[in-house]
């Protein structure tokens, strides 16, 4: 599985307009909502959902990286979207710093294994040099799926 495939371009966000985490999660959400028109689920659901599952455990990673996820019926697929905030965002991350990269991740339950490599593969992305840095650097939606596709060549 590579990023492109669960991040579809119409799913991704380069200047998020929210300046809280709920707020995000909400604009993400409704991104892909609109890019996987197959999907039919609903808004609110999907992020009651998520913020759900923050208060398990915060999806804050550190290094200025959230990747908000959550398993839900009434999804068909693995979907994702992507956005970066211009507003430092608290997402009490493990490190105590703010969040401007996330990631989102939506699996209905029947699909565990693919859920599971979609957040394998943000995982390994963010571990590769200067990834996080040229997300930041990104200027457009095309910028960023270029430094998606080259995170993916180098990780075969």
């Amino acid at each position: 599985m590579k990023l492109t495939e669960f991040i579809s371009k119409k799913a991704i966000i380069p200047a998020l307009k929210a300046t809280d985490k709920k707020g995000a999660i909400q604009e993400l959400v409704q991104a892909a909502r609109k890019a996987y028109e197959g999907e039919k689920f609903v808004v609110s659901e999907i992020v009651d959902a998520i913020v759900q599952r923050e208060k398990i455990g915060s999806t804050g990673i550190g290094g200025g990286v959230g990747v908000p996820h959550a398993k839900l019926e009434g999804v068909k697929n693995v979907i994702g979207a992507f956005g970066r905030a211009s507003a430092a965002l608290d997402f009490n991350a493990v490190d105590g710093q703010p969040v401007h990269l996330i990631f989102l991740i939506i699996s209905p339950p029947s699909k565990n294994e693919a859920y599971l490599k979609a957040l394998q593969k943000v995982m390994s992305a963010l571990k590769k040099p200067n990834f996080v840095k040229f997300l930041r650097g990104a200027k457009s939606v095309r910028d960023i799926e270029e430094i998606f596709r080259e995170v993916e060549e180098v990780a075969v």
